[in-house]
């Protein structure tokens, strides 16, 4: 038997459910807060570096979340500050001048710009890596040989040569084992060879194995394949189990692959162990 009056049950219950009522409140409170910490920040780091379109790309991206932001917020007239600021810069800033400010950006980071490029495309690293400017849009698109598009982002040329030194850091500044790459481009060659009821000694197309790798591999990535087997091709070794890699070419840019730094030795297509 119960000996709590029913009032006082009635009341605990009422409690506990402005409790949980309360607690939920505050969460969201507390999510929104951090959403506007981590703005706040982001924002922080654009102004430090100067980047107007990026300040602006921002402010639209977090429109719905500046609206639920009363007036009497304190972080409101410095964010106010920054975008008019940043709209009036953006709207004195052409395109026209976009050319030397990116080689100014290049030229402090020391990130040459191959001589082939015009605007609005720009080359790097022989002509690897291309960027795109949009000028309606304001933004730059970089891609490689194999990745149409590994970013796009808005037009500040700091942040734009910050994204290409990224790539470089991901692409060239890898460990690389010769022998190990050499060992697994020749195992993955011979478990195409058994799937196509071929002899060792035939060729393979070299997409084949990619996609094979693609499939079986967390994380894999073509551009950082390609990246490898240039390496390998400068480097070596070339030589197992006393059999020596061959690279055969193709004209059919589709299916082949052009290796880094090699020009004038056409698209690799396939490849084969003598």
């Amino acid at each position: 038997m119960n000996t709590f009056p029913e009032s006082l049950i009635e009341q605990a219950k009422e409690s506990a459910e402005q409790a949980a009522k309360k607690a939920v409140e505050l969460k969201a409170e507390a999510e929104k807060a951090e959403q506007i910490s981590q703005q706040l920040a982001t924002m922080f780091l654009y102004v430090g570096k100067g980047w107007i379109f990026h300040i602006l790309d921002l402010r639209q991206q977090q429109a719905p979340l500046l609206k639920t932001m009363t007036s009497e917020h304190p972080a409101m007239a410095v964010l106010e500050r920054i975008h008019h600021l940043a709209a009036e810069q953006a709207a004195k800033f052409s395109l026209v001048h976009f050319p030397k400010s990116l080689a100014d950006a290049c030229n402090d980071a020391d990130l040459p710009i191959d001589k082939e490029s015009r605007h609005p495309t720009y080359l790097f690293d022989n002509n690897f890596f291309k960027l795109t400017i949009n000028e309606s849009k304001k933004t730059a698109r970089l891609s490689n040989y194999e990745a149409k598009a590994l970013w796009e982002i808005p037009a500040d040329a700091g942040a734009i040569v910050e994204g290409i030194q990224r790539e470089q850091q991901r692409l060239f500044k890898r460990k690389f084992d010769g022998a190990a790459f050499l060992k697994m481009l020749r195992d993955q060659y011979l478990a195409l060879l058994k799937q196509e009821k071929k002899k060792d000694r035939e060729s393979v197309p070299i997409r084949d194995i990619t996609r094979r790798l693609g499939k079986n591999r967390d994380k894999f990535r073509t551009d950082e394949f390609l990246i490898d087997l240039s390496r390998l091709v400068k480097d070596g070794p070339t030589e197992i189990d006393g059999r020596y890699l061959e690279l055969q070419q193709t004209k059919d840019e589709n299916r082949g692959m052009l290796l880094h730094r090699k020009d004038g030795r056409g698209y690799v297509g396939f490849v084969v162990f003598k």
